[in-house]
């Protein structure tokens, strides 16, 4: 026997393109209008994923993700979201791409502390130093004496090496 668990009220928001679906844990899965009914026939739940603390909207024992369904995808395709909110699963946010393309947008780590993704601080020499992944080999950019400095060098070089998937720390016009 199934049993359905009881979600919060949702306000719909005002602008009619999109739509939230309740999930557990008090979230919420931003959907397109056009989706939302065939979505919301199933009883969707919050998972939060302990690699990078992000929550992800699932259906059943199995973890069928609402990001997968909406791009139909197959088993080795990977959907990126592009502005990294992970229960944004409007279509204008996802897109396909492989594992390698899916990990150069990925954030900083939780347990980052220089503010800046492939930003941290050599005590050796008091500086600031930035490093990029390329291919599961480090690539390093040098030393700064700012962070901000070191996550514009990490911004160029993501640009460069990563295109349209690599991470951004900064606003474009400061790059």
């Amino acid at each position: 026997m199934k049993f359905r668990v009881k979600r919060h009220t949702v306000v719909q928001p005002l602008d009619k393109s999109y739509r939230l679906i309740p999930l557990t844990q008090g979230q919420n899965a931003i959907v397109d209008a056009e989706d939302f009914d065939w979505l919301n026939k199933w009883n969707w739940a919050a998972y939060l994923d302990p690699k990078d603390r992000s929550f992800r909207a699932y259906r059943n024992k199995n973890h069928i993700y609402m990001h997968r369904i909406i791009t139909n995808c197959q088993s080795t395709e990977e959907v990126d979201h592009e502005n990294h909110n992970t229960l944004d699963n409007r279509k204008q946010n996802l897109r396909k791409c492989s594992h390698e393309e899916n990990c150069r947008n990925g954030q900083m780590r939780y347990n980052n502390t220089s503010g800046y993704k492939g930003v941290s601080w050599k005590k050796s020499i008091g500086k600031w130093q930035a490093r990029i992944g390329i291919k599961n080999q480090k690539l390093y950019l040098g030393v700064f004496e700012t962070p901000e400095e070191a996550a514009k060098a990490y911004d160029q070089a993501s640009i460069l090496y990563h295109g349209e998937f690599g991470f951004r720390n900064l606003p474009p016009k400061t790059i």
